[in-house]
């Protein structure tokens, strides 16, 4: 583990920074505020969409980029998209032939939006969303009957696509097929019941990379903090790799630091020991 100054904080949203009511709480915000006051570069790395992103975080004075849609795109403090990864036409073709026999709910998201078949837009729980997180989907979220020839239609401009499957066997069945034959693609999952699919440079450790060259940030000198599997790469390559405690398992397997779960405000304690300098040596769980 890093023993570097931690210069640039990566924090996924959804499951880390967020409660699962979907909602900031007060000392997590103060925590980033003074991580900010302090010189860190706090970055936000989520897979949503630009336009989903909730106010309360991107309020944050001294916020300077919005890593969005899982490392698709990269936005700065001025809302300009400085970085563009787009699926391959190709490469959205392919997965909609090999998906072709299946009854699925797809999303899209492109230019920083979302759209979504209209089943999961009036019934999100019945696809396993959380009840805390249906008014989200609905607000950040257009809606169509044809998703299928949506996604076609937008084929040359995706940031990226998903399908919402509560059902594991198949779920994983489409998976493993699609994994077998889409080299160039990255395939990931934000919750057990999506599949995401992005460009293999569209991932949020790359977008980090990109910042860090920007800034000229030793990515040794970073740290990254997540809860699932579309954070795994985010957290490897960090300096310093933490989990909350919540984590998908290979999240938590991953990490070198398991900090509080998401609703005991586990990214505070993050920033208050890396704030204090007081990392441990090796792997950890760190206790309230």
């Amino acid at each position: 583990m890093t023993k570097n100054k931690i210069r640039l904080l990566a924090l996924d949203l959804d499951g880390t920074v967020l409660t699962s009511a979907n909602t900031l709480d007060a000392e997590v915000k103060k925590a980033i505020e003074n991580a900010v006051e302090s010189g860190i570069e706090i970055v936000v790395a989520s897979g949503r969409p630009f336009c989903s992103m909730p106010e309360d975080v991107l309020g944050i004075e001294g916020i300077r980029y919005i890593i969005a849609s899982n490392g698709a795109a990269v936005y700065d403090g001025s809302k300009n998209r400085v970085r563009s990864v787009t699926l391959k036409e190709a490469d959205v073709l392919k997965i909609m032939e090999l998906t072709s026999e299946y009854d699925l709910i797809w999303e899209a998201f492109c230019d920083g939006e979302t759209c979504t078949d209209r089943r999961y837009y009036e019934n999100p729980v019945k696809y396993g969303c959380g009840e805390a997180y249906v008014d989200y989907v609905r607000s950040s979220r257009g809606c169509t009957d044809d998703m299928r020839q949506y996604i076609f239609n937008r084929r040359a401009e995706l940031d990226s696509i998903e399908f919402v499957c509560n059902k594991p066997a198949q779920r994983e069945k489409i998976r493993a097929l699609l994994k077998e034959n889409l080299g160039g693609v990255y395939i990931t999952s934000s919750s057990a019941d999506f599949v995401e699919f992005m460009d293999g440079e569209a991932t949020k450790s790359s977008a980090v990379r990109f910042i860090c060259e920007r800034e000229g940030i030793d990515i040794k000198n970073t740290a990254a903090c997540g809860n699932a599997d579309n954070d795994v790469d985010m957290i490897a390559q960090a300096g310093l790799g933490a989990a909350v405690k919540n984590a998908s398992k290979l999240c938590l397997d991953c990490a070198d630091l398991i900090v509080e779960s998401n609703d005991n405000n586990g990214v505070k304690q993050l920033i208050d020991a890396i704030m204090e300098h007081r990392i441990p040596s090796k792997k950890n769980t760190m206790s309230s």
